[in-house]
């Protein structure tokens, strides 16, 4: 099965467990209208579930998403106990925000929204830092990008992870992840692009740039080095012609002092101040694999009976699944309005445990393994072990198997051993002799040397052990080498 029809029928699968057996809170997060933040993350969860090789009727994957819910539930619960307030206040992007959903997005601001809206940088102290349109360090809208649209079928550029549709717009996108890094924004240096010129080759570009301080001041400057991608662009359609980490990103201008300045602020203000006209549009893809991953990994972390699948630490959910996933949900996608408003205010939450996942709806989707269905009806909640078990057929009978039995160290030794059976057997000869006495006339006189046969009897055996010896060796060397 393909991944695009995969996910289409994630809501088949979903409401096919849903409303044919007994279930305890799974994917019954549904509204009326439509799935909203449940049903992106449910389906956030079985498309990541199956890049990493796991088939749709695992049961984990329900598990997943239960346990994720646990998790936002008691995060949420936390929040509303710290300031007081109604469980049912608290949004989803508080939660995330306090799960750790900054470590995910790597400190990169990210729009809630579309590329016109302002962009957020969660903050390790549970603080966000909000970059309104055209500010220093956020986006400044969708029209304001110099550069051309980033579009599937075209030639791209790169610069380290950073991608753009010419040379230009790669290494702005690179300037942009360095100035987002915190060693730059505690120092309150920007890096600001210059112009580029072609290398040796066609398909390379030198791009010049300088780092100012936040009085203007110059604190050095280099080159980013932009290359010609392979062959034509295949990822997401970005009209700012930058994406970052295979996510579309916002054209960040250079600053000036006439630029609107980021605030940094409670998540409560920050949520406060979202102008009403953007709670109806679509939430980023990115946001959204951020929250998803941010609370599986806390779920996942939890030694207490989770029952649900590995947290993928080497492929985790990515916004390229979550577009896929918001594209095959439609117009029951989760908004702007699904993250930053109180999670019990949404239609179908339940105001006691709005992050539990119960509650009732409709939802429809198609699926294409061997044809195609829709399925429409009335969730409630559900443990998918108490509904009807996989039956694999007869057991096969095939049984335990059997292991030979361990050797003993003569049975090992036996093979190298055996290989020397003739070295084993050899022994040095017996021999007899007697020692020479040689004798000479001089003079009319004979002489006779017998010095050396004295030394000979005085030190017999042990002459005869040191040439047992040698030969001994000699012997081996010859054998060996043979």
């Amino acid at each position: 099965m393909r991944f695009p029809a995969f996910v289409l029928s994630v809501p088949v699968l979903l409401f096919g467990i849903v409303f044919t057996a007994p279930h305890d809170r799974v994917y019954a997060a549904t509204t009326t209208s439509s799935p909203g933040m449940w049903g992106a993350i449910s389906g956030v969860v079985a498309a990541t579930a199956a890049a990493n090789g796991f088939v749709p009727a695992d049961p984990r994957i329900a598990e997943t998403v239960k346990a994720i819910g646990a998790a936002a539930a008691a995060v949420g619960g936390s929040i509303a106990t710290a300031t007081g307030e109604a469980i049912a206040s608290v949004p989803w992007v508080a939660v995330g925000a306090a799960a750790g959903i900054g470590a995910v997005l790597a400190g990169v601001p990210t729009s809630l929204g579309d590329d016109s809206m302002g962009a957020w940088q969660f903050n390790p102290d549970g603080t966000v830092t909000v970059n309104p349109p055209g500010s220093s360090s956020g986006s400044s809208g969708s029209g304001s990008s110099p550069f051309p649209t980033l579009q599937q079928g075209q030639p791209y550029w790169v610069d380290g992870t950073s991608v753009g549709s010419s040379p230009e717009a790669a290494a702005q996108a690179a300037v942009q992840v360095v100035n987002a890094q915190a060693s730059f924004q505690q120092y309150g240096w920007t890096e600001e692009l210059g112009g580029c010129t072609q290398g040796s080759t066609s398909t390379e570009y030198q791009c010049s740039y300088t780092v100012y301080g936040s009085d203007g001041s110059g604190h050095g400057s280099g080159y980013q080095y932009a290359s010609l991608g392979s062959g034509n662009w295949t990822g997401s359609t970005c009209s700012s012609g930058l994406d970052i980490n295979n996510a579309c990103a916002a054209y960040v201008p250079p600053p000036s002092a006439s630029q609107p300045q980021p605030v940094t602020e409670s998540v409560a203000q920050a949520v406060a101040g979202v102008p009403a006209d953007d709670l109806s549009e679509p939430l980023d893809p990115a946001l959204l694999a951020a929250l998803v991953g941010a609370l599986w990994s806390q779920a996942a972390e939890d030694d207490n009976g989770y029952a649900g699948l590995p947290f993928p630490v080497n492929a985790p959910p990515t916004a390229g699944q979550a577009q896929d996933v918001e594209t095959a949900l439609g117009s029951g996608a989760p908004t702007v309005g699904s993250a930053v408003s109180g999670a019990g205010s949404l239609a179908g939450a339940s105001s006691t445990d709005p992050f539990s996942g119960t509650g009732s709806g409709t939802g429809t989707g198609t699926g294409t393994s061997t044809g195609t269905g829709t399925g429409t009806g009335t969730a409630t909640a559900t443990d998918p072990g108490s509904g009807a078990q996989v039956n694999l057929g007869p057991d096969p009978g095939i049984g335990a198997p059997s292991l030979e039995a361990i050797p003993t160290a003569s049975q090992i030794l036996a093979p190298v051993l055996g290989l020397m059976s003739d070295l084993r057997a050899w022994a040095v000869p017996a021999h007899t002799s007697q020692c020479p006495e040689p004798t000479f006339d001089l003079w009319g006189n004979t002489y006779t040397i017998s010095a050396q046969c004295d030394l000979l009897d005085e030190y017999g055996t042990q002459i005869t052990v040191a040439f047992d010896v040698a030969f001994a060796v000699a012997a081996v060397l010859i054998v060996l080498t043979a």
